[in-house]
């Protein structure tokens, strides 16, 4: 075939802005990159496993954000064809948590001018690249520059340039300059929140007692979750970044009631050669209803300890969706033949895939019938609560035998009948000379002849 091939310039608005549905992600992907090169650069020695850092500044005032690692970075003589190249990565598919090679782009929809700064192990000088954002949006407008493809279009709106760094050092950052606070990604809390949900950190042991619990338990069972120091931080404070899970919370969200873990649910599945491709923990409480925090409630889907997709991706293994929110927990995926898609929303779809769904469901369905089970029991103790502030002599502490006793002998009088038998309880509760079975004695005869 002698045609030639053009790649259209649109084909960048898809992989920007048309990519993501929510301006959050640009955090993930840029992470996703980080967490890749700490990896490189722990396996070649470069820094100890416990040395590796990410540092993300949000600066609202300024409209910028910067994040920053200590990862392999870029050798000068590779830095213009990894970062201009589009699609084409030369990542482990297997050992990457990015490998697609459109990642790095995804800031270019948020920003004016969107940077990337990286120095080499051994080299005296930093590189830059920028790409000019505005100047693309106006590459991107209908009708215009129609002769221009993609390749020209990035050649226009890129500059480069390598700047002396006496510092002997290993970095990479990326800067978005003249943000738009689109999904409030200019918000230090908000930001907070959300990487506290998709990043792989640690879990809160303060807060969140059942942590190495959790850990110890996945590693007995080969799952190791890997976990990175990330930092935040404006101007007027730096946070550790941890995940969000924790022992108390409110849930049902019209009564907001109190309510605790009891105790952690475990479940490691294992494919038909009986290798474990995925744990699934999750926590057991009260289940009043579900959580009303957004942050901790719902079974998040993980692989790498990235999170994939939202706290809904799980929801159809439960019989009614809603149940999902009633639980605290993940699913941490280790086999590499899950796949994340593009989008990261989900992974793709294979039988494997199906099959882990299918083993998901089945657990799902037993914690619906426990739920169902406990609240019908609550509705039960309800309705005798109800009928014990009926009756005046049993309004304080209900804890003897009689009490229960006579609970169980009034339940099937009509309510307008109870004022009767009150003020027969209370003439028998006013003599100190009856005792508890003469009383149940009393109101037998009393129901016999009623």
């Amino acid at each position: 075939m002698n045609e030639e091939i053009i790649v259209g310039k649109y084909t960048l608005e898809s992989l920007t802005m048309g990519m993501y549905s929510n301006a959050m992600v640009i955090y993930r992907e840029y992470i996703q990159n980080s967490v890749d090169a700490i990896n490189q650069a722990i396996n070649n020695g470069l820094i100890n496993k416990d040395e590796g850092k990410i540092e993300i500044i949000v600066d609202k005032d300024n409209a910028r954000i910067t994040i920053k690692d200590n990862g392999i970075a870029i050798p000068q003589g590779q830095v213009l064809k990894t970062l201009l190249d589009i699609g084409n990565s030369n990542k482990d598919i297997e050992s990457s948590n990015g490998f697609r090679g459109i990642g790095r782009l995804a800031g270019l929809s948020y920003c004016q001018n969107l940077k990337f700064v990286t120095s080499y192990e051994g080299e005296t000088d930093k590189s830059i690249v920028k790409f000019d954002s505005a100047k693309l949006n106006e590459y991107m407008k209908p009708g215009k520059y129609n002769d221009y493809d993609l390749i020209s279009v990035i050649k226009d709106i890129t500059d480069y340039k390598f700047v002396d760094d006496k510092e002997d050092t290993h970095f990479f950052k990326v800067i978005l300059e003249d943000v738009e606070n689109y999904d409030q990604i200019l918000d230090f809390q908000e930001v907070k929140n959300y990487l506290s949900q998709i990043a792989p950190v640690s879990y809160d042991s303060g807060k969140f007692s059942f942590a190495n619990e959790i850990k110890d338990k996945f590693e007995d069972n080969g799952i190791i979750i890997p976990e990175y120091k990330i930092l935040i931080s404006n101007k007027e404070k730096k946070e550790l970044i941890n995940k969000s899970f924790c022992d108390s919370f409110s849930s049902n969200r019209s009564k907001k009631v109190n309510d605790s873990i009891k105790d952690i649910g475990y479940k490691f599945i294992e494919d038909e050669n009986g290798v474990i491709i995925a744990g699934l923990w999750y926590a057991k409480s009260n289940y009043y209803g579900t959580i009303s925090n957004n942050n901790i409630k719902g079974i998040r889907l993980r692989k790498g300890n990235f999170q994939i997709g939202d706290r809904f991706v799980l929801t159809s293994m439960f019989k009614e969706d809603r149940f999902s929110g009633w639980f605290q927990g993940e699913v941490h995926v280790v086999d590499d033949r899950f796949i994340p898609n593009s989008r990261r929303d989900n992974f793709e779809k294979s039988k494997l895939y199906y099959y882990l769904i299918d083993q998901l469901s089945k657990v799902g369905n037993s914690l619906s019938k426990e739920i169902r089970k406990i609240s019908q029991e609550r509705n039960k103790i309800k309705k005798d609560k109800e009928l014990f502030n009926d009756l005046d002599i049993l309004t304080g502490e209900k804890t003897l035998d009689i009490d229960y006793k006579i609970l169980a002998l009034l339940k099937h009088i009509p309510k307008q009948d109870k004022k009767v038998i009150n003020k027969i309880l209370n003439i028998l509760d006013s003599d100190s000379d009856i005792n508890d079975n003469q009383t149940e004695k009393i109101i037998n005869k009393i129901l016999l002849n009623y």
